[in-house]
C-alpha cells in the first residue's frame, strides 16, 4: 500500500477535482467543424467501450471510479497494488477507490467496500446507439490481484437485470483478463459467458456499471451478439461513432447573429411591371437582371416582401448584395415606398463577393411592404461583344437582427 504525506494528498484532491472531468470531456471525436463529445455505437453486433470514457458518475460519496494512466498524479487513497496502465488498452483504465478489502482477511463492510445490490454505489454511464436490438453478451477486461477485488455489476437504462449482475473474475490474476462469468451460489467463480443484457429496440441505450467490490480495475467492456465469441488481448478497438464532415455554409458567411433571413429567391415576390424584371440566378441564390437585354440596362428592377405578424418590431436590416467586376450596382431599400437606404457596391476583383449594407432601427408593422431595387450598370472595364459587360444588380438576402 502506498502512503504519502498530507501535502501531496491536498495536491491530489485539488487536481482530481479538475483532472477527472477534463479527462472525460477531452475525449472528442475527430473534428468535423468543431469538436463534439465522442459517442459509442454498435458495429455489426459489437460494442467496444474504453472504460475510462464514461459519460457520468453518480452515487460516488464513499467509493469512486478514478482514471489511471502515466499522467495520473500521485494519490494517497488506500490501494493494495501498483498502477497497471502499461498493458491497458489506450494506456488508461479505471479503478474504484479507496480499496479497503482486497482479500478475505480484511473486514467486509457492506455498503462501503462491498455491495451485492447493483446500482447503489459508484455508478457509471455509457450511452450507446444500437442499430440491432436483442441479446448481447458482456465481457469485461479487468485486473485482479486479490480475492476480493474482482466483482462488478452491469446494467442498462437505469435497470439492473439479474442477468448482468455479479460479473466475477477468478482466473488470470495479475494480468489484464477478460471475463463474462456470473457468480452464483453454486459456483462463486461463475460459468463463462453467462453475463448478458437485452437491448429492447433500436436507438440509444445507456450501458451502466456499478461497484460490487472496491479495488476493481476495469479497462474495457465488449458487448457481442455472438455467444461463442471470446475476446483475446486488447481485442477490438472501441466502436466510436465516426461522423461525416458537416456541411459548412458557403453563403452569408458574415451572418452570425440574426433573428430572420429573407432570401431573395425564396421569400421575395418579383414585381413584374413589364419593364425590368428580375430573374433567379439559382447558382448564386440571388436575384439578378438580364443585362443582355439592352432595354434592361441602367433601370431599376424591384422585388417585394409583405411583412408578417412575426416580423413586427424594431430591427436592424442588412442587405446582402453581390459585388461584380464589371460594374458597381446601386441598391435601394424602401418600406411602403419610403426609402430607408441607398447603397452602391464597391469595386471588386472578386466576382460575387458578398457585401453587407446595414440599416438600424427599422420599425416594421404587419402588412408593410419591403421593396428591394437594383439596376444593371457597367464600369466600362470588361470588354464584351463590342461593348462592355454589365453588372446585373445581384443581391442575395435581407437579414433581420436585433437592434444593439
Amino acid at each position: 500500500m502506498r502512503l504519502i504525506g498530507a501535502k501531496n494528498l491536498r495536491l491530489l484532491n485539488t487536481k482530481l477535482a479538475l483532472y477527472l472531468p477534463i479527462i472525460v470531456a477531452s475525449f472528442t471525436a475527430s473534428t468535423t467543424n468543431i469538436n463534439a463529445m465522442q459517442s459509442y455505437h454498435e458495429d455489426l453486433g459489437f460494442v467496444v467501450i474504453e472504460a475510462e470514457k464514461f459519460s457520468t458518475q453518480h452515487l460516488d460519496a464513499k467509493r469512486r471510479w478514478l482514471v489511471f494512466s502515466k499522467n495520473t498524479p500521485v494519490h494517497n487513497f488506500a490501494d493494495a497494488d501498483q498502477a497497471h496502465y502499461h498493458d491497458a488498452s489506450n494506456g488508461s483504465y479505471i479503478e474504484i477507490l479507496p480499496d479497503t478489502r482486497s482479500n478475505h482477511h480484511e473486514a467486509l463492510v457492506r455498503h462501503e467496500n462491498f455491495t451485492n445490490k447493483a446500482g447503489t454505489m459508484a455508478v457509471l454511464s455509457y450511452p450507446v446507439y444500437f442499430e440491432t436490438p436483442g441479446k448481447y453478451y458482456v465481457w469485461a477486461r479487468a485486473y485482479s490481484t486479490g480475492s476480493e477485488d474482482n466483482g462488478l455489476h452491469l446494467g442498462i437504462n437505469g435497470q439492473w437485470p439479474e442477468s448482468a449482475q455479479r460479473l466475477q473474475l477468478c482466473e488470470g490474476k495479475h494480468a489484464w483478463t477478460w471475463s463474462s462469468a456470473q457468480r452464483v451460489n453454486t459456483n462463486h467463480c461463475g460459468t463463462p459467458n453467462t453475463i448478458y443484457i437485452e437491448i429492447p429496440h433500436k436507438g440509444i441505450h445507456t450501458i451502466m456499471v456499478s461497484m460490487r467490490e472496491d479495488g476493481f480495475e476495469l479497462d474495457k467492456l465488449l458487448l457481442t451478439k455472438e455467444k461463442g465469441y471470446i475476446p483475446v488481448g486488447k481485442d477490438k478497438p472501441e466502436t466510436l461513432n465516426k461522423p461525416k464532415q458537416l456541411q459548412e455554409k458557403t453563403q452569408l458567411l458574415k451572418v452570425t447573429d440574426y433573428t430572420r433571413i429573407l432570401y431573395a429567391v425564396d421569400d421575395f415576390t418579383i414585381e413584374n411591371t413589364g419593364e425590368i424584371p428580375y430573374y433567379q440566378h439559382k447558382a448564386e441564390n440571388a436575384l439578378a437582371i438580364n443585362a443582355v437585354n439592352t432595354t434592361y440596362r441602367n433601370k431599376f428592377a424591384h422585388a417585394e416582401y409583405i411583412v408578417q405578424a412575426k416580423d413586427v418590431g424594431s430591427h436592424t436590416l442588412d442587405l446582402v448584395t453581390l459585388a461584380e467586376t464589371d460594374g458597381e450596382s446601386t441598391y435601394i431599400v424602401s418600406i411602403n415606398n419610403k426609402k430607408i437606404g441607398e447603397f452602391t457596391n464597391p469595386e471588386t476583383s472578386d466576382d460575387y463577393e458578398e457585401i453587407y449594407f446595414s440599416m438600424k432601427g427599422v420599425e416594421l408593422a404587419k402588412d408593410d411592404i419591403i421593396r428591394v431595387s437594383s439596376k444593371a450598370v457597367t464600369n466600362g472595364k470588361i470588354p464584351e461583344n463590342g461593348g462592355t459587360a454589365f453588372a446585373r444588380g445581384r443581391w442575395r438576402a435581407l437579414v433581420f437582427s436585433r437592434n444593439d
